[in-house]
């Protein structure tokens, strides 16, 4: 969260928020890292709240090697971990099941 705030002074290269689009007046924030305008605080809070946990949305990049192969890695590994519940869930149903079947003869 960098961010300067301007004074006494409008922008000349474009005179909207980047969040709510509305005009900006003299005391607006701008971003260090991206160069873009926000009105006041709370629309930069906004804009950054959103697009903080999405960034490869948000620029025009595309998402590294490494981000791809560790979401397929981090996938992997809950599909394995919610098949080895499923199946020990499956052993003890069948492990309660064949137990209660067993009952004393009088």
């Amino acid at each position: 969260m960098k961010f300067i705030l301007v004074n006494h002074r409008t922008p000349l290269d474009s005179p909207t928020c980047a969040e709510c689009s509305r005009p900006l007046v003299s005391g607006y924030l701008k971003a260090v890292s991206t160069q873009r305008q926000y009105c006041d605080h709370d629309c930069y809070l906004r804009y950054e709240a959103r697009h903080l946990l999405i960034p490869w949305l948000t620029e025009p990049y595309e998402a590294p090697l490494e981000m791809m192969t560790s979401f397929a890695a981090a996938s992997c590994a809950y599909s394995i971990a919610l098949a080895k519940a499923a199946q020990r869930i499956g052993e003890l149903v069948t492990a309660e099941i064949s137990g209660g079947d067993r009952r004393p003869k009088i």
